[in-house]
């Protein structure tokens, strides 16, 4: 889907494409591909930071991709390039859950991308494999309805060590959400 997308875009339109998110890997392998499709300037911003600095210098394009990884900055990110001048902005979000992409879109995203594995999105199955056994362990737990004070109680550790380690998990799949950490892992099988 994501490769239609991009051979729809004919490179004489899409000369400048600015490829924002944190995540190193998924931005290398999309900037490879817009050069590969021949977009003539390409432009990364690793952080929000980063973002605003091209726009206080008035810098614009033609489509800026934002991965949704930037969090509670994405959307006012999403507005400020639709303010700044930039024509189209698409966001990668690493899941399809609607208020995220509901979100998005009101912030002015005139796309949104949710495939996760796709170049845009890091595969967020890989990630939750990545999870320690410890973290799996607390992801159970959570997904039987306990509590961060019943978690902890059962694993001998603190209300917040549990909530340090959902945290650390959220950050790791690149959601914050419970629920939406829950059905990850039960998508990819860690946990049932």
């Amino acid at each position: 889907m994501n490769s239609l997308l991009l051979e729809a875009t004919p490179p004489d339109v899409t000369d400048t494409v600015l490829v924002a998110g944190p995540d190193d890997v998924a931005s290398d392998a999309l900037r490879t591909s817009l050069s590969q499709i021949g977009v003539r300037r390409i432009l990364r911003a690793g952080s929000a930071a980063a973002v605003r600095d091209l726009l206080d210098r008035g810098v614009t394009g033609d489509l800026a991709t934002v991965s949704a990884r930037f969090g509670a900055d994405t959307d006012p990110l999403i507005t400020a390039l639709r303010g700044g001048g930039w024509h189209r902005v698409m966001v990668c979000a690493p899941t399809g859950a609607a208020e995220p992409v509901i979100s998005a879109v009101r912030a002015g995203a005139t796309g949104v991308l949710t495939a996760p594995g796709s170049i845009f999105c890091p595969p967020v199955v890989t990630a939750v494999h990545h999870l320690t056994d410890r973290e799996v362990q607390v992801l159970t737990l959570v997904a039987d309805g306990c509590s961060n004070k019943d978690i902890g109680t059962q694993m001998s550790l603190s209300a917040l060590t549990v909530k340090n380690h959902l945290a650390r998990i959220g950050r790791k799949l690149g959601v914050g959400d419970r629920a939406e950490i829950v059905a990850l892992a039960c998508r990819a099988g860690v946990i049932e």
